[in-house]
Parts: C-alpha cells; sequence; structure tokens
C-alpha cells in the first residue's frame, strides 16, 4: 500500500500530491466562496454573483457534483 500525502501552499494557492514522498501532481486550488473549503480549482465551479458583476467559485461538494 502506497502513502499519500497533499501539500497546499495558501500563498501561491497551488497543491502538491506526493506519493511516498515523490511528486506525482501539482494543481491550482482555489478557496469556496460557499463553504470556505479550499479545494483543487475546476473551471465549472465558477458562478456568477447576483449582481451578474463578480464571478463567485463553489467546490464539487457545494455544486452537489
Amino acid at each position: 500500500m502506497s502513502d499519500y500525502s497533499e501539500i497546499i501552499n495558501i500563498q501561491t494557492m497551488t497543491g502538491k500530491l506526493l506519493q511516498n514522498g515523490e511528486l506525482i501532481a501539482e494543481y491550482k486550488v482555489e478557496t469556496c466562496d460557499r463553504c470556505g473549503k479550499i479545494s483543487q480549482l475546476d473551471k465549472f465551479g465558477y458562478q456568477k454573483s447576483h449582481s451578474q458583476e463578480n464571478l463567485i467559485w463553489f467546490c464539487k461538494e457545494c455544486r452537489g457534483v
């Protein structure tokens, strides 16, 4: 069984996935505007706000995906 760990750098908003200490993936992360959870960024999470001027981002859990 392999050991996975995830490192999230809040200053650069990037995440790194490590398997047994070896980097296997690097990706952007974002803070959900609904629940505040930091998750891997996917472009489907962007929504228009009620004023239709600002973009907001929801994680998969808050979108119900």
